[in-house]
């Protein structure tokens, strides 16, 4: 998993690092610093076990190919270097397969992961290169962060009342990124990007023995009918996920 991490690092990076490199010797060192809001949506495309529908997996989403929209202030330093902060939305519907497929921790066999879809909400912040050639402007991002996702993948069933529970996932995420924007004007850069977005969501839920009920005992000695309380068993899941996609975008950028 490293290893190819690395690669799609290398592949994201290069474009940006060769065009840096061949234009160094004619363009001055950037003295201007500035800020920039960026708006960008785009296709994302489900990768790995995101997208797996093997029955029976731990890992696997059921994850189809979705559309996520971001909004990144970025703070570019005096040499090409920054510093940006990230949100992003993602959103993917669940394949045809998963409409007979029980979600992991639920006991209700009328209660299946389609139709629906993961709604995955980032909050990330991470070092930008950016560097400007006449027109052109190119950068790159890695961020890290924060990951809540939210769907019928995470649903619980209560063992007392029978009852299926909606829950958040969080954990930790990431994305990889590099673009090229064209100058409209002083201001506004037209832009497009190629992103990588990974994130490993969990839920552990845990329900304690809750009172369900009584039933008569009868004291064999003395004959005397008592009503014992009955309580269910303590429960805890643990739900644990991978997210993965890759996502081609188009967005708009305002420089000031």
């Amino acid at each position: 998993m490293k290893s190819k991490l690395a690669l799609l690092s290398l592949y994201l990076f290069l474009p940006a690092i060769m065009i840096a490199q061949s234009t160094s010797n004619k363009q001055p060192t950037a003295k201007e610093q500035f800020s920039s809001l960026e708006v960008t949506t785009g296709y994302s495309m489900v990768l790995g076990d995101y997208g797996s529908s093997v029955e029976g997996s731990d890992k696997a989403g059921y994850a189809g190919n979705g559309w996520l929209a971001q909004l990144t202030f970025d703070w570019i330093g005096k040499h090409h270097f920054g510093l940006a902060i990230q949100y992003t939305f993602q959103q993917n519907p669940y394949k045809e397969e998963a409409k007979t497929v029980s979600p992991d921790e639920v006991h209700d066999s009328s209660y299946f992961l389609g139709p629906g879809k993961w709604s995955n909400n980032y909050l990330m912040i991470g070092p930008v290169f950016l560097t400007t050639i006449k027109k052109l402007q190119i950068d790159a991002k890695i961020l890290v962060g924060v990951i809540l996702a939210s769907g019928r993948t995470f649903t619980t069933t209560n063992p007392s009342s029978k009852e299926n529970n909606s829950n958040t996932a969080t954990g930790l995420a990431y994305q990889l990124s590099a673009g090229v924007g064209y100058a409209l004007s002083k201001n506004f850069i037209l832009k497009v990007n190629l992103s990588y977005l990974g994130g490993y969501p969990s839920k552990k839920k845990q329900y304690g023995a809750q009172l369900i009920g009584y039933e008569q005992y009868k004291d064999p000695v003395s004959g005397i009918v008592i009503l014992k309380p009955v309580y269910s068993a303590p429960a805890e899941y643990n739900i644990k996920k991978v997210v993965s996609a890759l996502n081609p975008g188009i967005g708009l950028i305002y420089k000031f």
